[in-house]
């Protein structure tokens, strides 16, 4: 699939069925309409930022959900941004949306004033090694 540029943006109320519906695909049976619900009367802990990629037609194609975190293994104290979940449609992968995503990320974790970026994926802990010598 050729690489295609996607409109990436923080989600907005508007788009909370488009959210809900790449979440049960990521995390099948959880409350989801209750949890963005919660996000977005400003009542979760987490996550604590969800941007969404459109696609040319304006349909949410891929999610990454972020918080702030203190506590990363081996990050301990140290103000991180978190990679809670990510999801991309399957029609959309290798098309260059993911790496769209992550950089965003980065970015609102820079914004945020975070001195590492991490997730996990099998019980390990990833850490961005070249996060804090990017430029912001």
């Amino acid at each position: 699939m050729p690489r295609t540029p996607y409109l990436i943006r923080p989600a907005q109320p508007r788009d909370a069925a488009a959210w809900e519906r790449l979440r049960e695909q990521l995390w099948e049976g959880d409350d989801h309409c209750g949890e963005i619900a919660a996000y977005f009367d400003g009542e979760a802990e987490e996550p604590n930022e969800v941007l969404l990629a459109l696609d040319a037609a304006g349909v949410a194609v891929a999610h990454i959900e972020l918080s702030l975190r203190e506590d990363v293994e081996g990050l301990v104290g140290v103000r991180t941004g978190y990679i809670e979940g990510l999801f991309v449609e399957t029609s959309h992968r290798a098309s260059g949306v993911t790496q769209q995503l992550l950089r965003a990320a980065e970015a609102w974790s820079r914004e945020q004033g975070c001195a590492a970026f991490a997730s996990d994926r099998d019980d390990r802990v990833i850490v961005h090694a070249r996060y804090a010598r990017q430029p912001a």
